[in-house]
Formats: structure tokens, C-alpha cells, sequence
């Protein structure tokens, strides 16, 4: 008998969430959760420092700004904007009081390695999203196998000038190859369920900004730090030039930040409770 999975709503995650009984992980989760983190950008290398976060405005809504180490830039930094008031957003005080009334220079460090800290943190998630799976889409991926000198129907001289050889798989596909015990292939891997890891935090949150608040490819890139081809399209170019700089390098870096973050704040102030 099969067994019958369900994408976790906003509610699960933040569920699972509340109920972490450790403070440091619980409110580092809340953190991953709200900013679309990446484990190393609040538990690893690029953990956030207790200054990492100030109060700032938007046409008079109080605001927290959270500013990210991006993990898959460099470090280079993002702009998460999140309104102060529980009626849109319940974490954001939260967070931020425990951030800016840390002891510790970084509030969610769980070891003095970072990778050990990192790992930690891996290991408390998959303890509290136990039970929840996360769908994933089948895609292709590249992989190596051997072949022996009786597989190989023909050679020849590529455009490079290395000898290749075609190769016969079992399968009855050939593929050129110019290793002379190895050849790649295509494998697809089939769409499947996943169980949850900390990982959910940025897909929840990011198909939650989507589908619940609206967000265009323009604010996912700024408030989620991408900057890949399926976010880029449709993006003006000056926005797409500022989201590459290194904005810890130069003054004016906490004005930039913040108009960044007015791209898509006003989308935030819908009521919390309207969504769930």
C-alpha cells in the first residue's frame, strides 16, 4: 500500500517550528524560515551577527531589516524586509529581539566551528519536520559507467584531437567518448517525495511569497538572493546589476539594501491570518 504525501502548508512548517524547544535553534529556524535561508547563512559560514538586523520604515509601516550573507554568492549581501506588525507577520519582533539581545556576537551559533554548527542544525531539523515530505520534480543528471573494449563499434578523431570512441551500452544507446574506460550518460530520476530538511524553510517560504503574496521574479531574486536564469527573465538591467554587486564593499550600503527592499515590502502587509 503507498503511501499518500501532502505538500506542508505555511501553518506545518512554522507548527514544527514553534514547538523546537531549544531557543537558539527555534528562533534560527524562524530566521531561515523568514529570510529564505540557507542553513550556512544563519547556523554556518555565512551566520548573520547580532547587528545584522535594524529597524528602518516604509511609508510609516515599522520594519525589521534582516541583511543576509548570500551562501551561493560569495557572501554578498540581501535584503530581507519583514513589517514589525504581529497582524502581518508574527516572527519579525520575535526574531529580531532575540537577535539584538544576544550575549553573543552571533546569536545562532551552535558551535565555534561553523561546519559543526552547520551540521547541528542539519540534524535538529530533520528531528522536527520528521513526518513531513516535500515533493521533487524528476530531472536528468549526468553520470559515468565503464564499458569494455567489446562495446566499442567505432573510433575516430574529434574536433579537439583526442581519439574517441563510440560505445554500444546494454541498453542499445551509444554515446562518443573520448575516456578510454568510462563513458557518461543521461539518467533521469523520476519525480518523488522527499522527507522535509531544513531545506523546506526557503521552498515553503519561497512558494508561499509566490502564490500567497504575489512576488514577481524581481522581489524572489532580491529577498531570496537568486540570480539564476529562471529568476533573471523579464528583470531591468539596473536592478539585475545591483543584485551581483558585493554591497559590503563602499558606503551607502544599508540606503541600497532598503530600496531594494521596497521593491516588494508593501506586498507583505497583508494579514497573517487571512493566509492560513
Amino acid at each position: 500500500m503507498s503511501i499518500r504525501h501532502k505538500t506542508p502548508l505555511d501553518n506545518d512548517i512554522r507548527q514544527r517550528i514553534i514547538e523546537v524547544e531549544n531557543d537558539k535553534l527555534r528562533h534560527g529556524f524562524m530566521l531561515e524560515y523568514l529570510t529564505l535561508g540557507r542553513v550556512s547563512e544563519i547556523f554556518g559560514k555565512y551566520m548573520p551577527k547580532k547587528s545584522d538586523v535594524i529597524l528602518t520604515e516604509f511609508d510609516g509601516a515599522e520594519a525589521a531589516l534582516f541583511i543576509i550573507k548570500t551562501a551561493k554568492r560569495g557572501g554578498h549581501l540581501r535584503p530581507v524586509a519583514l513589517p514589525l506588525d504581529k497582524l502581518y507577520e508574527p516572527w519579525a519582533e520575535q526574531v529580531y529581539e532575540y537577535m539584538v539581545n544576544s550575549e553573543s556576537e552571533h546569536p545562532f551559533s551552535l558551535h565555534e566551528n561553523v561546519e559543526t554548527s552547520k551540521k547541528y542544525a542539519m540534524t535538529a531539523a530533520k528531528k522536527a519536520f520528521k513526518g513531513l515530505w516535500w515533493p521533487m520534480i524528476d530531472y536528468t543528471r549526468s553520470i559515468t559507467v565503464p564499458y569494455t573494449e567489446d562495446m566499442v563499434l567505432s573510433k575516430r578523431f574529434g574536433d579537439k584531437g583526442y581519439e574517441e570512441y563510440l560505445v554500444e551500452l546494454p541498453d542499445g544507446s551509444r554515446k562518443w567518448t573520448s575516456d578510454k574506460t568510462e563513458v557518461k550518460v543521461n539518467l533521469k530520476v523520476a519525480s518523488r517525495w522527499k522527507p522535509c530538511t531544513s531545506h523546506v524553510n526557503r521552498k515553503r517560504r519561497t512558494l508561499t511569497l509566490a502564490m500567497n503574496y504575489e512576488f514577481d521574479s524581481i522581489g524572489l531574486s532580491i529577498i531570496g538572493g537568486w540570480t539564476s536564469s529562471s529568476q533573471d527573465q523579464g528583470m531591468p538591467q539596473a536592478i539585475k546589476h545591483y543584485l551581483y554587486l558585493d554591497l559590503s564593499e563602499g558606503g551607502g550600503t544599508i540606503e541600497l539594501l532598503k530600496s531594494l527592499a521596497g521593491r516588494y515590502f508593501k506586498k507583505l502587509l497583508i494579514p497573517y491570518s487571512n493566509l492560513i
